[in-house]
């Protein structure tokens, strides 16, 4: 197993509120990614003190080999002392008033990934060169799609595409979606904030650099696609690989 991760500021922002970390023990990998919002200096606040705290809660909790509820126990109690540190800390200082941040979170082992999200980072499985999300979108522009109000192609550019439903820190209390996803032999996970995968034209495109990424064992690729496409996000990629070598 290896993990590969980077960030990049885009071409259209004067800061960088994307964070994220990787690391592996001797049980599993874990890789969080956060994009934080909120004022001048919020975004970045929120992103990296979501990512520092569920990071402390992971590292506490998977000392041992745990069972599979106990994993996403463990998880959930992550996201949810994130939820608490952002919020207190936006409540503490007025210039920090109202920011938050999406999250993404996955535990992985060589048999299972153990994933939760709250906002619009996503999850991504690599399973023979062929990429599908595996986290949705807590997003305005996703309710409209599920009540079929919009195509897939106009929520590509609603103005209103970047507006999440649920964020770290925007209240006291926060509901992740939690999933387990078993693994095969040469599986990868990609994590992302909307930097990525906004700017990647095509799905198929997206599918194809993640595969180059895994073989190059590093995120480059994606991050250079998503600034020629534009840039006009932050951009933040993590993957991590159950493959053995390069190909």
């Amino acid at each position: 197993m290896w993990w590969s991760a980077d960030t990049d500021k885009g071409k259209m922002r004067d800061m960088n509120q994307d964070s994220y970390c990787c690391q592996m023990n001797d049980n599993c990998c874990f890789a969080i990614v956060c994009d934080g919002m909120g004022g001048e200096n919020g975004g970045q606040v929120a992103s990296r003190m979501a990512v520092e705290i569920a990071k402390r809660q992971l590292l506490q909790g998977f000392k041992n080999r745990v069972s599979e509820n106990e994993a996403r126990r463990i998880i959930s109690c992550a996201v949810n002392a994130a939820n608490i540190a952002v919020y207190d800390e936006s409540m503490k200082y007025p210039d920090l008033k109202g920011m938050g941040t999406t999250m993404v979170i996955a535990v992985i082992t060589p048999s299972v990934a153990h994933i939760a999200n709250v906002g619009d980072s996503r999850a991504y499985i690599l399973r023979d060169d062929l990429l599908t999300q595996l986290t949705e979108d807590h997003s305005f522009v996703r309710e409209l799609l599920m009540k079929g109000k919009i195509t897939e192609q106009e929520a590509k550019v609603h103005p209103k595409r970047h507006r999440i439903t649920r964020a770290i820190g925007a209240s006291q209390t926060v509901c992740p979606d939690i999933l387990s996803v078993d693994l095969k032999e040469d599986d990868s996970i990609l994590l992302c904030s909307d930097g990525l995968y906004n700017y990647v034209d095509e799905e198929n495109e997206l599918s194809a650099l993640t595969a180059v990424s895994v073989r190059k064992r590093d995120v480059s690729p994606l991050i250079m696609r998503a600034n020629e496409g534009g840039g006009g996000d932050n951009i933040t990629a993590v993957i991590v690989s159950l493959t053995k070598g390069r190909s």
